[in-house]
């Protein structure tokens, strides 16, 4: 009776570790097959050929969505801080475009080198325009990005909230797909990036379970072992 009672706190201890460390294995590879049915919708959305802008916006139902827009640039540009290979260093222009209808929105018009920046340097989007591309709502910021430059009107992460509000737009983002011209800004093709690191993140507490497994079995041997010692 005395041994029993000597083992149950290992084994009450090193049950329940492996249970929880289990239990957080098996979630994060239901939140896989989520992230990656996420992805997969993703992925479906960009090849539909491209619909007129929906009159409300989800960024859950729509980010990826192919739209076309008729309208105008109004002659205002921001400027996310990037760099493409092999083009180097540069710029993502995000200009605020007013659709045919009255809606004013962001669109990402593509990449332009460090000294085409000064829209003096480049000609100007005028007059009226059809803009394909794809809504986007990027998930660049995090806590070690700077605040944006708003004198210089540069930003380091493509923050919608924040882009939208120094424009006074909808807080949505189009990217406008490629036109194949050679005058900058030059578009990029859009691909599905979301973060997935489930699968990593399950191994590593099924790998945690698994050393906490052996470490409470070897803790059990060593008190069973004490116990002979004593009774003998």
């Amino acid at each position: 009776m005395e041994e029993q009672t000597d083992l149950r706190g290992p084994v009450v201890i090193g049950l329940g570790g492996l249970i929880v460390l289990l239990g957080l294995g098996f979630w994060q590879l239901d939140r896989l097959d989520w992230k990656r049915g996420i992805i997969a919708e993703a992925e479906r959305r960009l090849s539909r050929p491209p619909a007129p802008l929906p009159d409300t916006l989800d960024p859950a139902r729509d980010d990826y969505l192919p739209v076309a827009v008729e309208g105008r640039f109004t002659g205002e540009e921001y400027y996310h801080l990037t760099s493409q290979k092999p083009r180097g260093p540069g710029f993502d222009v995000i200009a605020p475009f007013e659709t045919a209808d009255g809606r004013r929105i962001l669109v990402e018009r593509g990449y332009v080198p460090q000294d085409a920046r000064d829209p003096a340097t480049r000609e100007a989007p005028e007059g009226p325009r059809r803009i394909e591309g794809f809504l986007r709502w990027p998930d660049d910021l995090n806590r070690f990005t700077p605040d944006p430059d708003l004198d210089s009107r540069i930003w380091y992460a493509r923050n919608v909230p924040s882009l939208s509000g120094a424009a006074g737009t909808e807080p949505v983002l189009l990217v406008q797909a490629p036109t194949g011209a050679d005058a900058y800004p030059r578009g990029r093709a859009v691909e599905v990036r979301m973060r997935n690191n489930h699968l990593t993140y399950a191994l590593t507490w099924f790998g945690t379970a698994i050393v906490w497994a052996g470490m409470a079995l070897f803790w059990v041997r060593r008190q069973r072992l004490a116990r002979a010692r004593a009774d003998g």
